[in-house]
């Protein structure tokens, strides 16, 4: 007889945080192309194992902020960055710090394999952990904006998942070392790379074929100039309909749903056919978030970036339009009027679309998952 020996299964855990949905999806990303290698997958976020007020109360201040103080959180966003340094620690690195002890137990207690932060605040627990000698596993961090966020240079992690390669740069300017550093994009779900028509989207959602669709984006929270961008597009006569994604923000369904008008703007509460709704659209009108707008390219949708708030937004905009892969709109008149010019020139639309598929990788999340199995 001959031994055999089993390979343990790989269990990966990722950490996420409340903070923007687009964290949350980066990690289903990377899970989904995980598990269809075999790897076992849990989802967590490091601030609800600290305690589960905890993360409740830091998803909601955020979410607070964004929607009501954009101002005060892009002024706290240049604080952090003219502080951050890889030469010390900040006070985001110490109040993550609290959490390292039971993120380290809850990791040895369920004998993770891996661990893969898709938040900065997980990567600074995560350093926390590691400086502490409490955890010694494999742990990478992932960047989903298309910048260098504050902070993410005083982490310590075996590698780094970038949306590009000309990022780099910027990267070891802030003091990152090259070697750690994987241009792999930004994961997006299997789902926005899916081989389907603009046709069969608008079949499955009942939307009518020869119908202008516009899709109009503000985040998981909502938030951004909708309501004006709305009475905007409202002054076109035609056949159309803008399809408006509020979230969770049941304020905002509310005040489209009281400024109805023509009845062609359409709210559209959480759903999970963003894909859908992006394939059957003319054109997509969105806050610039990392995420979405990566979704956005691989989906192949013409893209109209409308800012809510700059931080690290700004950023996203610049690289996604300074590549013909969006257009920049200062506010909700000029984004209407950009989104019914790439609806009605096809030609525009088509190259915006051929730059999107030469700046995007659509199979980031394979490339992450393979990475991270090899390194086990």
């Amino acid at each position: 007889m001959h031994d055999q020996t089993t390979t343990p299964t790989p269990n990966i855990l990722l950490l996420s945080c409340g903070t923007g949905e687009g964290h949350n999806s980066a990690a289903r990303a990377i899970a989904e192309a995980l598990e269809q290698r075999g790897a076992a997958c849990t989802l967590a976020d490091p601030l609800a194992l600290h305690g589960r007020r905890t993360g409740a109360w830091v998803a909601g201040a955020y979410t607070r902020m964004i929607q009501k103080a954009p101002g005060a959180f892009n002024l706290l966003y240049k604080a952090g960055d003219l502080v951050s340094s890889e030469r010390r620690s900040s006070p985001v690195y110490y109040a993550n710090s609290l959490g390292a002890r039971d993120l380290a137990a809850y990791v040895e207690q369920n004998r993770f394999t891996a661990v893969v932060c898709t938040h900065l605040f997980a990567m600074e627990t995560m350093t926390a952990a590691r400086r502490e000698g409490l955890c010694r596993l494999p742990c990478y961090g992932v960047l989903t904006d298309y910048t260098c966020i504050p902070f993410t240079e005083e982490t310590r992690l075996d590698g780094y998942f970038i949306p590009h390669r000309d990022l780099i740069g910027e990267l070891t300017g802030k003091g990152m070392a090259r070697e750690r550093l994987f241009a792999t994009g930004i994961p997006v779900r299997r789902r926005f790379r899916r081989p389907i028509t603009r046709q069969q989207a608008r079949e499955a959602l009942g939307i009518p074929q020869q119908q202008t669709v516009f899709l109009v984006m503000g985040g998981s929270a909502g938030c951004g100039h909708i309501p004006a961008l709305c009475s905007e597009l409202e002054k076109q006569p035609g056949d159309w309909n803008a399809f408006v994604f509020v979230g969770r923000n049941r304020e905002l369904q509310q005040t489209l749903e009281q400024q109805a008008g023509t009845g062609r703007v359409r709210a559209v509460p959480y759903t999970g056919q963003v894909d859908l709704y992006m394939r059957a659209a003319d054109a997509l009108i969105t806050k610039p978030g990392g995420l979405t707008s990566t979704e956005a390219a691989v989906a192949n949708v013409p893209l109209v970036h409308l800012l809510a708030y700059s931080a690290c937004e700004e950023k996203n905009v610049e690289f996604f339009s300074a590549r013909g892969m969006s257009v920049r709109a200062a506010d909700g008149c000029q984004a209407a009027a950009e989104a019914w010019r790439l609806a009605r020139d096809p030609q525009a639309a088509q190259a915006m679309r051929r730059a999107q598929q030469a700046g995007v990788n659509p199979d980031a999340a394979e490339e992450i998952a393979e990475r991270v199995l090899k390194a086990e």
